[in-house]
């Protein structure tokens, strides 16, 4: 048995467990940690996922570890164009505010130009819609060129390669990459962080050998 705090001053979550020591080898641990505080609610979770968001980026590859699949997978989320709300859709929407509030960028990996920022093409709205459509939607996040050579056997090397924004059937997790702006890490650094502390500091959690939850201990400040 230990206890733990849920969040350290300097704004990590569960910092006093070792997901290895628990035989838990899983960066999404700390999530199912978090999802499972008593008297969570809806915002409390949007909360968590716009901090995760954020804090996950400076600058890298659009794949599966920016996307938090999967912990949501695991729990068996339908994630592929759903109509109905799962945590995985939920996310999509926090990141689409985030890029349209001007905290986030996305731009194609082999192109360097401001023309390939995802900002720069046609209005940020529509902008936003055709990429979460042709990229989080059909999972491109989450697949390779193998994925895509099974898909499409009759792609090229060249059809690949040079994949832009004429051809999202051809995207897949190294295409794109995102990165927080200085307006992000300013939003991310001076209110979303200490918002975030402030509401968790005063709560613990007690787990057993096998890394469970035991109890809560505290409660979240509102």
């Amino acid at each position: 048995m230990a206890i733990g705090k849920v969040i350290s001053k300097n704004v990590v979550l569960f910092p006093d467990f070792d997901d290895f020591e628990y035989g838990k080898d899983d960066e999404f641990w700390e999530m199912e940690l978090f999802l499972q505080i008593q008297n969570i609610t809806k915002t409390d979770i949007l909360e968590y996922f716009e901090y995760i968001a954020l804090g996950r980026v400076y600058r890298g590859e659009c794949d599966s570890h920016f996307v938090p699949i999967h912990y949501l997978n695991i729990n068996n989320e339908i994630t592929d164009n759903d109509p109905i709300p799962t945590y995985i859709s939920e996310y999509i929407n926090i990141v689409g505010q985030l890029f349209l509030a001007g905290y986030i960028e996305f731009g194609m990996c082999v192109f360097q130009g401001e023309d390939d920022l995802l900002s720069k093409q046609k209005d940020q709205y529509q902008a936003w819609i055709y990429f979460r459509d042709n990229f989080f939607y059909t999972e491109a996040y989450n697949r390779d060129m193998i994925d895509l050579r099974e898909k499409y056997p009759n792609m090229s090397d060249d059809d690949y390669l040079h994949s832009n924004w004429d051809t999202p059937q051809y995207w897949d997790m190294y295409r794109f990459w995102v990165a927080r702006t200085e307006k992000g890490t300013k939003y991310f650094d001076e209110i979303l962080c200490p918002r975030f502390y402030k509401k968790y500091k005063d709560l613990e959690v007690e787990i057993d050998d096998k890394g469970n939850i035991v109890r809560w201990i505290g409660e979240i400040n509102r």
